[in-house]
């Protein structure tokens, strides 16, 4: 039996995408402000907080799989995806291998097909969750059956050291002297290895969510500090210099993401109602992915030209507002015309009930 939208969903997807687009316009006004050391610093660790935003969308995709699918995936199921996810992915790949076109870099047939190829197949660009996401699906086909044989327990554990042993491997480059090693360093991100412990137990708490909230209630505090002790690690390790890169492919910040998640879910469920803004948000998240960097940007380049000096912190939030408000704008309107949604993806906002169900939701 189809088993209805979760809509704690919307809560946690909304802020994982305003987290992705806050993090870029921080670092873009970092790339274009002299800012003192110390305020530098400062963004930088904020960042490191917001680190969960990407694994979190790896999440949720399993999470709503397993829990909407728990026998057998639909027929369909590949054409829906190929046809609003991959498809737009590719589209708006080849949009921004194409962007020396406008900007006076030049641009040839030659460059232009290394950049796509680059972007499209080895996902040297922000989109390159998308390839993350398709290998999930793949094995949550091929999985299931092996999942399911096997307590969560011991399977959640696994996967747990595999994801933090490969991520440990190019976060400190253990086995460099290794040439095969050594050659994936700059697509470490793409094998499924580097995300595992996500797709296992949102795998879990998708398919078992009433054992899933039951944990959350019981263990809610230990959950809050959880997250605080794993969120601290990050910073301590950037303010001690061992180690210091801003990434979502950091080990250390793979249980951060999980009780983050579990949190967010706690949350959603509190909420009598889901904000309308926040369900807009959240069915235009990929579209607001995909485009927010290209707005941003754009943005960015005719502000240079203005005739005043914007203070720093109004950069950042200016380049937030286009980065959220622009693309959404854009996703509406595409989803009005014939052939739109290919392009941005789906914009369905969910009827949502005047009453709060405890999981569940219309729509």
């Amino acid at each position: 039996m189809k088993r209805t939208m979760i809509q704690e969903i919307f809560l946690i997807r909304t802020i994982a995408c305003l987290c992705v687009v806050f993090i870029h316009a921080m670092t873009m006004t970092q790339h274009n402000y002299t800012l003192a050391e110390s305020t530098d610093d400062l963004l930088y660790l904020f960042k490191l907080t917001l680190m969960f935003a990407t694994p979190l969308f790896i999440m949720i995709s399993e999470f709503l799989l397993s829990y909407s699918y728990p026998d057998k995936l639909p027929r369909g199921f590949w054409k829906k995806r190929i046809l609003y996810i991959l498809v737009p992915y590719v589209l708006i790949a080849g949009l921004y291998s194409a962007v020396p076109l406008w900007t006076g870099g030049g641009l040839t047939w030659e460059y232009f097909l290394e950049r796509f190829f680059d972007r499209t197949f080895l996902g040297l660009w922000h989109g390159y969750f998308v390839l993350i996401i398709f290998q999930f699906y793949a094995l949550h086909f091929l999985l299931k059956k092996f999942f399911d044989r096997y307590p969560a327990w011991l399977m959640i554990s696994l996967s747990l050291f595999v994801n933090l042993f490969y991520l440990g491997i190019y976060n400190f480059g253990w086995f460099y002297e290794n040439a095969f090693v050594y050659g994936l360093r700059d697509y470490y991100k793409l094998p499924f290895t580097g995300w595992i412990f996500y797709f296992t137990v949102a795998y879990y708490a998708g398919k078992h969510i009433d054992t899933f909230i039951n944990f959350l209630n019981k263990y809610k505090y230990y959950l809050i500090a959880g997250a605080l002790i794993t969120g601290a690690i990050p910073l301590l390790m950037r303010l001690n210099r061992i180690y210091s890169v801003v990434s979502s492919k950091r080990f250390d910040i793979v249980l951060y993401t999980f009780f983050i998640f579990c949190i967010l879910y706690l949350i959603a469920r509190k909420m009598k109602h889901i904000p309308n803004l926040v369900m807009w948000i959240s069915s235009s998240s990929y579209g607001i992915y995909l485009l927010h960097p290209l707005l941003q940007s754009s943005t960015m380049n005719a502000l240079k030209d203005m005739p005043f000096h914007m203070n720093f912190g109004v950069h950042i939030i200016v380049m937030f507002l286009i980065g959220v408000i622009g693309p959404m704008l854009i996703t509406y309107v595409l989803n009005k015309v014939p052939y739109g949604a290919l392009i941005v993806g789906k914009f369905n906002v969910p009827k949502k009930p005047k009453v709060k169900q405890q999981t569940t939701m219309a729509g």
